[in-house]
């Protein structure tokens, strides 16, 4: 006979089941009692401050007298145990100003105290087997980050902060040993999960690497591209420590050995569009380098521009959601207005860099207005963009 227990779920999502039945704690999911019961079952059968608790529910809160409140609160969420699908029992216990989860008969088990318990002792254990089994242990654990559903309450911000730090560092430790072992099926599966919960902190650095090293070079080059493009339209970040390490993954990008025509197939571009080519601010960033030579030579002349998105007053638009539509229709401006040959990228939230192939510095101000027009009209005359001439090819 299988014995029952509470189960208490909290990263990626909040869950609390006794055996098969599920404790709901009514509709409302930033409710004051669910949150007591969150705090207190991060650490069953561990004591809490009272004060410390109040500070955490009412901190931010207009409350004349937060143990009033506390105290009212602590009496609905003793309500709802009562008519929960726990077995009776006085699962909170206060004495001498200290509260705490007592699963009495019943065992308790919460993935955040299991985590941290992990934690604690992969920090203490000194043999790397045992340290790299309680890392495994925690990266299954954490399912997502802590309590999403209430991500803007200080107290959550500040234990998923924590939670966040511990799992960045046992997951680099486990990758790093798996890395040794030459565990390459076992690093691409842990990273490729850590990358879907946090976007862009270098875990898909890991995950290319080890398809890579498992001679998967087309996969590797599919995700390669995929991440830098996402990176680009989102506006995601690396560290430079990770962006030089991300350069150097892509110089290493290659095809198995192939015949003239899978060379050609490969160089030519699937689809050609119309209007100015879009790519990826890396692969910008190489476009302008050989310009740059090839106009030393007595190639043909360039202009860099910078086209920054304005908000409806006309200064720089810094709102994330604003700066992502507005981008969509100063894209489909360059994709309109702009010849073949012209090469453009998203550089910031707000910025956009345009590579005019054969412009001259005279006719950069027609440029720039051709583009505002056009955008203006997309966006129903309510916003602009501003363009400056970086670099007419002899600036640098």
């Amino acid at each position: 006979m299988m014995v029952k227990k509470l189960w208490v779920k909290m990263f990626g999502g909040f869950s609390a089941s006794y055996g098969e039945e599920v404790l709901t704690f009514g509709r409302q999911k930033d409710s004051k009692f669910r949150q007591l019961f969150q705090i207190l079952t991060t650490r069953p059968g561990q004591g809490f401050d009272k004060s410390d608790i109040a500070k955490s529910l009412y901190g931010w809160d207009e409350v004349e007298d937060t143990n009033a409140s506390l105290n009212n609160t602590i009496f609905r969420l003793r309500k709802y145990l009562e008519t929960s699908p726990l077995p009776p029992g006085e699962y909170l216990q206060l004495s001498e100003g200290v509260l705490r989860f007592d699963g009495g008969e019943i065992e308790v088990e919460s993935d955040v105290w299991s985590f941290e318990c992990a934690a604690q002792e992969f920090e203490k254990e000194q043999d790397k087997g045992r340290k790299a089994e309680l890392c495994k242990k925690s990266w299954e654990l954490y399912q997502g980050e802590f309590l999403p559903w209430l991500s803007s309450e200080q107290w959550v911000i500040e234990k998923s902060r924590n939670y966040q730090k511990l799992y960045f560092r046992m997951l680099e430790y486990l990758l790093r040993v798996l890395k040794e072992e030459s565990d390459y099926r076992g690093i691409e599966s842990i990273a490729a999960r850590a990358a879907e919960i946090y976007p862009y902190e270098g875990w898909e650095i890991w995950q290319i690497e080890s398809m890579m090293a498992l001679e998967r070079y087309k996969e590797a080059e599919e995700a390669y591209r995929k991440t830098v493009t996402d990176m680009q339209k989102t506006g995601g970040l690396l560290s430079k420590r990770q962006q030089e390490r991300f350069r150097k993954l892509g110089d290493k990008m290659q095809q198995p050995e192939g015949t003239a025509e899978d060379i050609n197939k490969c160089l030519m571009e699937p689809a050609p569009g119309q209007g100015a080519y879009a790519c990826t601010l890396m692969s910008f960033l190489d476009c302008f380098r050989i310009l740059k030579r090839v106009i030393d030579r007595g190639g043909n002349l360039f202009s860099l521009i910078l086209c920054t998105i304005l908000d409806t007053s006309g200064q720089p638009a810094n709102d994330q959601e604003y700066c992502m539509k507005q981008g969509e229709k100063l894209c489909a401006s360059f994709r309109a207005h702009m010849r073949r040959g012209d090469v453009y990228t998203k550089y910031s939230e707000n910025q956009y860099l345009l590579l005019c192939i054969g412009a001259e510095k005279d006719n950069i101000t027609d440029i720039g207005t051709r583009i505002d027009i056009d955008f203006r009209k997309r966006c129903g005359g309510r916003s602009g963009i501003r363009c400056q001439l970086l670099d007419d090819g002899n600036i640098w």
